[in-house]
């Protein structure tokens, strides 16, 4: 009997024992609560603001340097709130800024894309100028909504969302070849309300007093197109550029452009396969066929190529061009603004 109430005794003792370690050592409700809560708040939220920044845990679905920010997140609350939603992330570009954006007669017209693009940026209150030179994150997302009817019938829209240091710099949408429109859906003649050859100049990309702009200023009609073609004849990119007005030049940045890029570059081969192509142009003779704003002439040459395969105009031999000029800036002369193959 005494053995029974010994062990009845020592098993009650021992589940107090049980109960009293397992409490003490089991969190309390309000310690589980804050663990909870502090697990949440280290876990990357799917809508980030525009300003702070996005989680660094997920790596770049492109082969790129590191971006700090989550490419299918960066830009998805701005975007928003302008009425434009996210399809899907179809690249990152690691991107040096130009240090101004001051176009050189002959160079490829990067600065132009961005003075450009910055017109549709300041639309919504933010400018790129404070970053001129320097190294930023740049998205680049399909949208689900389609662009102002005005680009019909290529009405595919895209955004493009400029990063630095984990702050959203830049947005502003585009086509699939081209410029578009700020994220309020506004055109560039709508938010800088001039003449593109005035905005070149009011914006600095124009420099009036360049030397060889200067230089070209005095030359003839006639005179421009020989020296585009012996440019050409040469290999020369840097003179063949400077003899295009920049709104001919501009066009180079799209044309053929891949889809997950910005924009062309100057060595890109769809760019360049043209001058490659020939081994050999020939002035022939230059007639005037109408004058005004826009000259136009039937320019007769001679193309030899390094392989005919690779021709653009099918076969080599002589050959007549439709050539286009305009003054494009005044006071700067003559550029070449246009060419075909049938006057």
């Amino acid at each position: 009997m005494k053995n029974k109430i010994y062990l009845c005794l020592l098993t009650f003792f021992s589940l107090c024992i049980g109960v009293i370690f397992i409490s003490g050592c089991s969190p309390s409700e309000s310690a589980v609560q804050t663990a909870i809560a502090e697990t949440d708040a280290a876990k990357p939220t799917d809508t980030p603001s525009p300003t702070s920044p996005p989680p660094t845990n997920t790596p770049s679905p492109t082969p790129l340097p590191p971006i700090t920010s989550t490419p299918d997140l960066v830009g998805s609350n701005l975007l928003t709130r302008y009425g434009w939603t996210i399809s899907r992330h179809i690249s990152s570009h690691t991107v040096t800024l130009p240090k101004s954006f001051q176009h050189y007669p002959g160079d490829f017209p990067y600065a132009i894309y961005w003075a450009y693009n910055n017109e549709f940026n300041k639309d919504i209150g933010l400018d790129l100028v404070p970053y001129l030179g320097q190294t930023v994150q740049v998205s680049l997302y399909l949208l689900k909504e389609p662009l102002p009817e005005e680009f019909y019938p290529n009405l595919k829209a895209y955004a493009i969302v400029i990063e630095f240091e984990n702050k959203i710099i830049g947005a502003w949408i585009v086509r699939g070849y081209g410029f578009a429109c700020s994220l309020e859906r506004r055109n560039f003649d709508e938010i800088v309300k001039q003449e593109w050859s005035d905005w070149l100049v009011s914006a600095g990309v124009v420099d009036l007093s360049n030397e060889l702009d200067r230089e070209l200023s005095t030359k003839t009609p006639e005179e421009i197109i020989e020296m585009y073609y012996t440019a050409m004849n040469e290999g020369d990119y840097q003179l063949y550029n400077a003899l295009r007005s920049r709104r001919a030049l501009t066009t180079d940045l799209f044309r053929n452009k891949e889809d997950q890029a910005l924009f062309n570059h100057q060595e890109d081969k769809g760019i360049t396969w043209w001058i490659d192509s020939i081994e050999s142009v020939t002035l022939l003779n230059i007639r005037e066929l109408s004058s005004g704003y826009r000259n136009k002439y039937a320019v007769g040459l001679n193309f030899q190529f390094v392989d005919v395969r690779l021709s653009p105009i099918s076969t080599g031999g002589d050959r007549t061009f439709s050539v286009s000029l305009i003054e494009e800036i005044e006071g700067l002369g003559w550029r070449i603004d246009g060419e075909g193959t049938a006057p």
